[in-house]
């Protein structure tokens, strides 16, 4: 499976890499960055970094920050991006799993992901090479879509009609679950929302006709109990929506 996914994400490198400023925008990102509340200088490995906006946010914090990926096409998306906003040095790059952070034990002030969790194949393992490689008082902190709790069937199934890659996305209680279970204290944690134009989030992913048509269904036929949280509606003849989005810090 990690060769697979490594070669699928290769392929959607470039859309990513071309989101640009909409995708350093983000609540959830502004989000993530103003609860971990990191001290500049800061050393924080950013997991799953893929073009790298994360790592160039907290960049701009004066924040020390190294790109990790499982992609070495996303990587090479971080680097340019990376020298095309002028920002100090040259970008640190190295290419791994987000179960098997390749760090000294208590090495790092902090440990983020942004939406990127939902394609871990093991939560708990991250966070606990998380915990490991944390110095005391380090900060375990991420943003990611995140189904309501007790939904979490139907948030995944309309994700992977989307994306066949996509592990798990887990909701709030869930990720408590994991942050604690891994030895860490929640300090925070909140929920935005991001909003889609549908056509260009399934297009972002390749999203070949028949799994759309699905995908698409899904939305029509939301359950009313969650519609409000969703709220697909159509503008212009465009179908848009929301997602929820977990963010949550926790400190060692």
């Amino acid at each position: 499976m990690g060769d697979e996914v490594r070669e699928v994400w290769g392929r959607y490198a470039p859309a990513f890499a071309s989101e640009g400023s909409g995708a350093e925008d983000r609540d959830s990102l502004r989000r993530l960055i103003e609860l971990c509340s990191l001290s500049p200088r800061s050393l924080v490995c950013d997991v799953a970094s893929g073009a790298g906006y994360t790592g160039f946010a907290f960049a701009r914090t004066g924040c020390r920050v190294l790109l990790t990926d499982p992609t070495h096409e996303m990587l090479l998306a971080g680097r340019t991006g990376w020298s095309e906003r002028d920002l100090p040095g040259d970008a640190i790059c190295v290419e791994t799993w987000a179960e098997h952070l390749p760090f000294a034990d208590r090495s790092l002030n902090a440990v983020v992901a942004h939406r990127a969790p939902h394609q871990f194949a093991d939560a708990a393992a991250w966070a606990a090479e998380a915990h490991r490689v944390l110095r005391p008082g380090g900060v375990f902190a991420l943003a990611d879509q995140s189904p309501p709790d007790g939904w979490e069937q139907w948030h995944n199934e309309l994700e992977r009609w989307r994306d066949p890659t996509h592990e798990r996305a887990r909701s709030p209680r869930e990720w408590r679950e994991i942050a604690e279970g891994a030895g860490f204290t929640v300090r925070e944690a909140d929920v935005v929302y991001q909003s889609h134009d549908v056509e260009d989030w399934l297009d972002r992913v390749d999203c070949p006709e028949d799994r759309r048509a699905h995908a698409l269904q899904m939305l029509r036929d939301i359950p009313n109990e969650i519609r409000n949280v969703y709220q697909p509606q159509t503008f212009n003849g465009r179908l848009h929506m929301r997602t929820p989005q977990c963010v949550l810090v926790a400190t060692l």
